[in-house]
């Protein structure tokens, strides 16, 4: 008898929404969808937003769109659409910890990277300049949708199947399912995705746990990112004892329990009428009274409250049958029409019912609750909050807002997604193609849910990116155009290191760092490389290199070079030595060879390599003892027996590959292989001479093996370390940057000429190995399949990169575009990537604008260059804007740029914004003057003491000001100019490593309070 009272005062204190699971309608699920104690049907559906930036217009345009496809589901009752949307600032750093530190911690173990200043500081700036949002559209099926026949059927089925269960008390009635509720459901939903996939809205069905869980979160703020899942109808569940006292219990224990019993955790407490105690956070709510006189797009709330760094969530309904709704209210204005306040209302649904007749508007019911929460206790804040959340809203078309609802604790639950469908908003009769715009689908969203890069909007919202590209862009050609100094050597840096970190680096075999090579002008990134050598210690600083090419002795590299223990190389070599030799040989002023040089290369490269093999006319190189003093060691080592003074390094080569020494295999190959100076005796060849001996060349009225003899001779009193075996060892090195700035000269068309040259070059000595696939393995002798078997393989596998900066260098040398077109063509297949740089669009060529899959506008440099662009992206009018008004390079804030990126056959243009802290500012400067200052200070206090201090004492990651206000300062005094200079760096490190002058900041707080006690006496 107790428990039958219990139960009945426990029924009516729900009913009567007395304890917080009252407020919940939710009863058990069906597939993906939620089944209310009423029988009607919810489903979320996660809204990732637009792929690409919308004006107002678009978003009319879009919403007229989805006018036209959700009308007739709307337009009489039963259906609901609730869009629901919630930012958070304060959940941004768990959100960052989630999508991108956790993994990026995890690969710096697994690769060795030890980057956790980087990271700390990036999580402590990320998250105060960050935030958390999410939205939804959580869709309703009433039981009005049901005929009456339907509606009778459904009961019976109920009735049968209720009576068929046994007693279960307060566990989930599975029982209230319906085949029909759910048919009439599932094509709602399925009108909505298709509806917005039209629109090129993202959106995701989600299931009903992780429904749930939203929910839950929602709720209780403190519990996101919990492990908390519900238990549902299917889940192993353990059973739960009854109460001893009780006789006969019920099947409840044996069941599943209730959802609203695993919901809610704490119930809600309520203080005086607007502010409302759930959990571990107060909430006050803000209801919509009256609709926008002015329906602007959600999105512009949204970055309004997003630079207001407020926590907030909002629900807007829209219910059908709107015109029913308020039939009775409209026959009440025509009746008291007299008097003049109804006479608007009359005029309101006359102008209602126009559209509807001359257009197709219908109508909807439309209500809209909002709430903003602070930590308990701080009272003060949270009234600011709301204040500021009620302010947005009214000037958000010219709203009106209330702060007081009946029971303050119906208003916050209103923007509780999914629990019912209720709100305390006052209900307004709008257009649906004016209510659309209001519900937040309109913001952008990044393809990615996780990457090792994050960026932000300028209101904001995280945007990661994966900079492996995955199955989502698994060919990644990037382009950075950009004047000087708008930050894309940084952005180019950054996206490097987001590369070292990403999880793409953890192949199948032991995880190492990616494969990068970058020809540098100047030194843009010599401190990403310097940040690498000192992440992964001093063992393995090798692995990262940072080198500027000359003409001198060490830096000999020999381009015909081959895989070890090979005579003749692979296909791609040979093209590249095809388009090398090809440019060697073309005069200054021309760009296309001489008829018939093409061929006769071809030829003259083949008959080298032969004449360097055993062969009865051949020439192999002679092995001389004392020449590579390693290679001697292990000759004596394995006791390997050569001919004497006939001996030649092939024989070497083969040796030292029979005992499995290839590191030293690949040393004496460099002197078996073919230099500059064997292609003269190889164009002399009989083989060739019978094919070219009458071919002249009208210009110049030579034959074309002489010019070609001409320009090899050239080439090596030009550049005698491309005639001497290699030198330039870059060992196991993983990341290696090649400065070419002393041997890339500008001004004639011979400088031009040679820094052609050294592009191309450049391009084989870093990614020669790049290329290489498994099925390469049948172009090597089969005594070294196995090594190369397995090198091949473990190449093709590691994600590799190869950039180029300053390209506008390499424009009039068709040689050096082609090579870079074939690379952009062939990179896919050999899981390459490929980064451009360079000042302007154009600069970059058509085939390679083309073929580009990322494009990363950082600033244009007038307007011209800015009307090229969009022009040639074809960028949205939201988009253009951005190139005209909205990139001015890198600030405070950090710097902005505009990328255009071609993610899973789809487009995406979002502005966004690299923010970046001041030790990694400092760490990947590439500004001369910071440059130089963190170098001397790198040598003084060692690289992390360093950072340390350019970052506590210049908090922006520049010295650049005080620099320059110094050098102005000796310059009135009279010194040079490039004295002046060198004198203010040097003032400021010595500064900097005595804690004095602009770094007094630095000394501790007791040793400066020493020194003006000192100074006092």
């Amino acid at each position: 008898m107790l428990s039958a009272v219990s139960s009945l005062l426990a029924s009516l204190s729900l009913a009567l929404k007395q304890p917080l699971a009252g407020y919940c309608d939710v009863e058990t699920t069906h597939g993906d969808a939620l089944v209310t104690k009423q029988g009607d049907y919810c489903t979320f559906i996660r809204i990732g937003g637009m792929k690409r930036m919308a004006t107002r217009d678009d978003i009319t345009r879009l919403s007229n769109a989805l006018r036209l496809d959700l009308s007739g589901a709307l337009e009489s009752k039963g259906h609901a659409i609730v869009g629901w949307y919630l930012s958070d600032p304060d959940m941004a750093a768990r959100e960052i910890e989630r999508i991108n530190m956790d993994s990026c911690r995890r690969v710096g173990r697994e690769v060795g990277l030890d980057l956790s200043d980087i990271l700390d500081e990036r999580l402590r700036l990320w998250s105060e300049t960050m935030r958390w949002e999410t939205s939804c559209f959580i869709l309703w099926t009433r039981r009005a949708v049901l005929t009456k026949e339907e509606l009778k059927q459904m009961k019976e089925e109920k009735a049968a199947a209720a009576k068929e269960v046994p007693r279960i008390g307060d566990a989930q009635r599975f029982f209230l399912r319906s085949e029909l509720m759910a048919a009439h459901h599932t094509g709602f939903v399925n009108r909505v995705m298709a509806a917005l996939r039209g629109a090129e809205v993202s959106a995701t069905e989600l299931s009903a746990r992780d429904a749930l869980v939203l929910a839950r979160e929602a709720l209780y703020r403190e519990t996101a990112g919990s492990q908390w899942k519900p238990t549902l109808i299917g889940d192993k569940v353990m059973p739960r004892l009854p109460e001893d006292h009780v006789q006969n219990p019920s099947k409840e224990g044996l069941l599943w329990p209730s959802l609203r019993s695993q919901i809610f955790r704490i119930d809600a407490v309520t203080h005086g009428g607007q502010r409302v105690e759930i959990g571990e956070n107060e909430y006050a709510s803000v209801d919509m009274m009256i609709g926008p006189e002015d329906p602007r797009p959600f999105v512009e709330l949204a970055s309004w409250l997003g630079q207001d760094r407020l926590p907030w969530r909002c629900s807007f309904i829209l219910e059908g049958g709107g015109k029913a709704g308020m039939a009775f209210k409209e026959v009440g204005s025509s009746f008291l029409s007299i008097f003049p306040a109804n006479r608007d209302l009359q005029r309101a649904f006359a102008s209602l019912r126009n559209l509807r007749e001359q257009e197709n508007h219908i109508s909807v019911r439309l209500r809209a609750s909002f709430a903003t929460w602070a930590p308990l206790g701080e009272t003060r804040k949270l009234r600011r909050r709301a204040s500021t959340l009620a302010q947005r809203i009214e000037g958000w078309g010219n709203c009106k807002t209330a702060r007081v609802a009946g029971d303050p604790l119906d208003g916050v639950m209103s923007s509780v997604p999914g629990l019912a469908l209720a709100s305390t908003g006052n209900p307004s009769l709008a257009p649906i193609g004016e209510a659309l715009p209001l519900l937040p689908w309109s913001h952008t969203i990044s393809p990615w849910e996780r990457g090792s890069v994050l960026f932000r909007l300028p209101n904001g919202a995280i945007w990661p990116y994966d900079p492996s590209g995955g199955l989502m862009r698994p060919l990644v050609i990037d382009i950075f155009v950009a004047p000087p100094g708008s930050g894309k050597s940084v952005l180019a840096n950054t996206i490097n290191i987001g590369l070292c970190l990403s999880s793409a680096v953890l192949g199948s075999a032991k995880a190492k760092l990616p494969l990068i090579g970058k020809l540098d002008i100047g030194s843009s990134a010599e401190g990403f490389v310097r940040l690498i050598q000192e992440a992964v210690g001093p063992e393995r600083r090798h692995e990262a290199i940072y080198t500027t090419m000359q003409f001198a002795p060490g830096y000999e590299f020999n381009a015909f070079d081959l895989q070890v223990g090979c005579e003749y190389p692979l296909p791609l070599e040979k093209a590249f030595l095809q388009n090398f030799l090809a440019l060697l040989t073309l005069p200054p002023e021309e760009t296309r060879p001489f008829e018939g040089m093409a061929q006769m290369i071809s030829l003259v490269i083949d008959e080298a390599y032969r004449r360097c093999t055993e062969v009865p006319d051949g020439a192999p190189k002679r092995y001389r003892k004392g020449v590579e003093p390693l290679v001697d060691g292990a000759i004596a080592k394995y006791h390997i027996k050569l001919e004497g003074a006939d001996a030649i390094w092939r024989d070497v080569v083969t040796a030292l590959c029979e005992v499995e020494e290839f590191r030293l295999a690949e040393i004496a190959q460099r002197y078996a292989v073919p230099a500059l100076e064997d292609l003269i005796a190889a164009s002399r060849s009989e083989q060739v001479q019978d094919m070219f001996s009458e071919l002249k060349i009208q210009t110049t009225a030579e034959t074309v093996s002489a010019v070609f003899e001409r320009y090899i001779y050239d080439a090596i009193r030009k550049y005698p370390t491309l005639n001497q075996p290699t030198k330039l060892d870059f060992g196991s090195a993983r990341i290696i940057v090649l400065n070419l700035q002393e041997v890339a000269p500008t001004g004639s068309a011979a400088s031009n000429r040679q820094t052609e040259m050294m592009y191309l070059l450049g391009r084989h000595i870093l990614a020669r190995n790049f290329f290489l696939r498994p099925d390469y393995v049948h172009h090597v002798p089969e005594a070294v399949r196995p090594y190369h078997a397995k090198r091949f393989r473990e190449a093709y596998e590691t994600v590799k990169r190869l950039d180029y900066d300053e390209w506008h260098r390499t424009q009039g040398s068709p040689q050096v575009r082609a090579q870079a077109e074939l690379d952009s063509r062939e990179g896919r297949k050999h899981n390459i990537q490929l980064g451009f740089a360079s000042q302007r669009l154009s600069d970059m060529g058509d085939a390679l604008i083309s073929q580009s899959t990322g494009r990363f506008v950082l600033r244009a440099g007038d307007e011209r260059e800015a009307e090229e662009v969009i022009e040639r992206f074809n960028l949205t009018p939201a988009s253009a804007a951005v190139v005209r008004h909205g990139l001015h390079g890198p600030g405070p804030k950090g710097a902005p740029f505009l990328a255009i990126m071609q993610i899973d056959n789809s487009k995406y243009e979002q502005l966004l914004v690299n923010n970046l802290g001041p030790i990694e500012l400092w760490a990947l400067s590439t500004t001369p003057d910071d440059a130089a200052l963190r170098n001397r200070l790198y040598e003084a206090v060692g690289f992390q003491e360093a950072l340390r201090r350019l970052a506590k004492v210049f908090p922006t990651g520049s010295a650049q000001k005080e620099v320059e206000r110094r050098r102005s300062e000796r310059l009135r005094g009279g010194e040079m100019e490039a004295h002046a200079t060198q004198s203010v760096v040097e003032g400021l490190t010595a500064e900097l490593i005595d804690g004095r002058g602009v770094a007094l900041m630095l000394r501790p707080h007791d040793d400066m309070a020493a020194e003006y006690a000192v100074a006092a006496q």
